[in-house]
Formats: structure tokens, sequence, C-alpha cells
């Protein structure tokens, strides 16, 4: 499983093998947990750029 997202991060497969493309060739990728993520979202963060959320607390 590690050998495959670090191939797909890498886009080291001839066509992406996923129907999604957002993390082809990306070269890493964010962990985060979900109380992590739960707390920049709380402060109006994107969790995963860190960046002001326009749409924070849009769908509370």
């Amino acid at each position: 499983m590690v050998e495959f997202v670090s191939r797909l991060l890498r886009a080291d497969f001839d066509e992406c093998p996923l129907g999604d493309l957002s993390l082809w060739g990306r070269q890493s990728a964010t962990f985060l947990t979900e109380s992590e993520k739960q707390r920049l979202v709380k402060e109006g963060l994107d969790p995963w750029t860190g960046e002001p959320d326009p749409y924070a607390g849009m769908f509370d």
C-alpha cells in the first residue's frame, strides 16, 4: 500500500490508476489527525492549506 501511494504521488505509473487526479503527481501529501482538522476548521482555516477559509461558518 505504501509503495502504491508513493508511486501515485510521484506520478510513477503510465497513467493515473484512480478516477480522481487530486493526488496524481503531488510529490507529497499532508497528514492531519481528525482533531487537528477540526481545530483548524473551528479557527476558520482551510485544514489543507492553512489559509483562511472563505466558506468558514457558512454551512454550520
